[in-house]
């Protein structure tokens, strides 16, 4: 790894929870910022970057200051930037967190866009329903340790469930319901 490790930067994009801006910069100020830090040329940054912010609906907003976002703006602006470098493999930790059902199901869409690409997306959230939505695979853990793995349709099969979030209830907070 040490030896590749610019070439498994370039592979990975990572949208974390909490945003990770500049909010004396612009949206398009802080994309261009962390599209330097990759190396990306000019002439693709510009590209990436107007493809991106028009596919999350951006445009305009890119030429403000970020400290004047409101939280479904930032949570788009961080998804940008995790994927400006058009990384291979996507970790988005909760990345509509903050959004409203629109902005929530336009990202649900970008993503699901992503998969159909041949993009690895790895996806942690709190809401059952988005993973069942946008996964091919669920890994559902509890007090740390995974509980649960499969297509959102088996594990629903296999749980006697008709949606994941019945399966999630029906498989975690063992410690709460038995007092462990």
């Amino acid at each position: 790894m040490t030896k590749n490790l610019k070439k498994i930067k370039s592979l990975i994009g990572l949208c974390p929870q909490k945003a990770s801006v500049f909010n004396f910069l612009t949206g398009r100020e802080n994309i261009e910022l962390f599209g330097n830090l990759h190396s990306i040329t000019k002439i693709d940054l510009e590209e990436r970057m107007s493809s991106l912010l028009e596919k999350l609906g951006l445009q305009e907003e890119s030429k403000r200051q970020v400290k004047g976002y409101s939280g479904g703006m930032l949570r788009k602006l961080n998804l940008i930037i995790a994927l400006i470098n058009d990384p291979k493999i996507a970790f988005l930790d909760e990345p509509t967190v903050g959004m409203d059902p629109r902005a929530r199901r336009a990202t649900w869409d970008f993503i699901k866009a992503l998969k159909y690409k041949g993009k690895t997306i790895i996806l942690t959230t709190h809401y059952i329903e988005e993973a069942e939505a946008l996964s091919d695979r669920v890994g559902i853990i509890d007090y740390g340790k995974l509980i649960a793995l499969g297509t959102p349709k088996e594990l629903m099969q296999k749980h006697k469930t008709k949606n994941l979030e019945e399966v999630f209830l029906k498989i975690t907070g063992r410690r709460i319901l038995e007092g462990i």
